[in-house]
Order: structure tokens, then C-alpha cells, then sequence
């Protein structure tokens, strides 16, 4: 495993997880790109022997990576949320759930 795709994975993590918290579309739109670009640097064999800190690189990694995850899902859910509420609003009960609840679980 490449230590430099685990370091631009932590560091692209930060910057999404930032954007996120901020609300910032802009920032977010910035910082996918790059979160997806060392997502897949990660899947290209690196080359060399793994030192012992990067058990502890990967963990923090894949922490970040979860939190990202988690964030994303609870803006969508809000995001959805908000749409249903204002179709309720418009009277538009063809577009609507009639009780939340997220799809596929």
C-alpha cells in the first residue's frame, strides 16, 4: 500500500468533511474530486514495505472516510426531508411520501 495515496486519502477526507460542515456547495464540489481522485490511488498497487504507522494512517483514513460518509447521508436525509415538506405544502401528495422514512432500509 502506497503511504502517499493513505496521506492524500486523510488530507482529501479533511478538506470534504470541512466543506461539509461549513454547508458550503462550492467547497464540496471542490473537494470531490479529490476524495475520489485518492480513493482510487489506493487501488493502484504502491510499491515498497509498509512502515508501522500505517496501520495507524489507514485507521484515521478510513475513520475520516466514515464521517464523511455519515455526513452525507444526514444532509440527504434533510435535503429530502425539505423537498417533502414543501410538496406536502404545494398540496402535491403525488410526489411525497406520506410518512418519512429513507429509502432502502
Amino acid at each position: 500500500m502506497n503511504e502517499i495515496a493513505v496521506d492524500r486519502l486523510i488530507r482529501s477526507s479533511e478538506a470534504l468533511i470541512a466543506a461539509l460542515d461549513a454547508h458550503d456547495v462550492d467547497a464540496i464540489e471542490a473537494a470531490l474530486p479529490g476524495f475520489g481522485q485518492s480513493v482510487a490511488a489506493l487501488k493502484s498497487p504502491g510499491g515498497g514495505l509498509p512502515t508501522p504507522g500505517l496501520k495507524a494512517r489507514l485507521d484515521k483514513a478510513l475513520a475520516l472516510a466514515d464521517a464523511a460518509r455519515a455526513r452525507i447521508r444526514y444532509l440527504s436525509d434533510r435535503t429530502q426531508q425539505r423537498i417533502d415538506m414543501l410538496a406536502v405544502a404545494a398540496g402535491r401528495f403525488d410526489c411525497t411520501p406520506a410518512t418519512y422514512g429513507r429509502p432502502g432500509r
